[in-house]
């Protein structure tokens, strides 16, 4: 978007004075903090639109073939769709579903995932539960038979 504002208009309808917005007075701060916000020369300005109103007005609005050819304010218009197209790609929108932007694929495959692990737990934790329930049969035995050996050698 940066370069929207600061890339010339070469188009015919645009005066060659006023080819960019520092020419009419708009520039940017000198303080890197502030981020490129930018500053109106009112005078400048003033002076640009009674000189050449149709050239200021064209600066901003005129339409071309070529990004040097449109104006600043059909260039953001282009750039923002295209990065909405972008983000729409990436993230979707309200009518789309999760098999129509990657990171509602992302979402489907994550889950997907989730699945197969619990998948995979609840067959470790069956593992377990059958294990358990073997030793746990095998100690009633084992009891079973000491309890019967106790009583053999307590009778003789």
């Amino acid at each position: 978007m940066r370069s929207n504002f600061y890339t010339p208009v070469d188009n015919a309808e645009v005066s060659p004075l006023f080819k960019q917005l520092a020419s009419i007075g708009i520039t940017t701060t000198s303080n890197y903090l502030e981020g490129g916000k930018l500053t109106i020369n009112e005078a400048d300005l003033k002076k640009a639109i009674e000189e050449d109103p149709l050239s200021v007005e064209r600066l901003f609005n005129a339409s071309g073939t070529t990004d040097g050819q449109k104006g600043i304010a059909q260039r953001l218009y282009d750039t923002s769709n295209e990065i909405m197209d972008k983000l729409k790609a990436k993230a979707g929108n309200a009518f789309s579903t999760n098999q129509q932007f990657s990171l509602g694929k992302d979402l489907l495959s994550v889950d997907s995932q989730i699945k197969r692990f619990e998948s995979r737990l609840t067959q470790v934790e069956d593992r377990y539960w059958r294990q358990f329930t073997a030793m746990e049969k095998a100690i009633q035995k084992a009891n079973s038979q000491s309890a019967y050996l106790m009583q053999q050698f307590s009778g003789a």
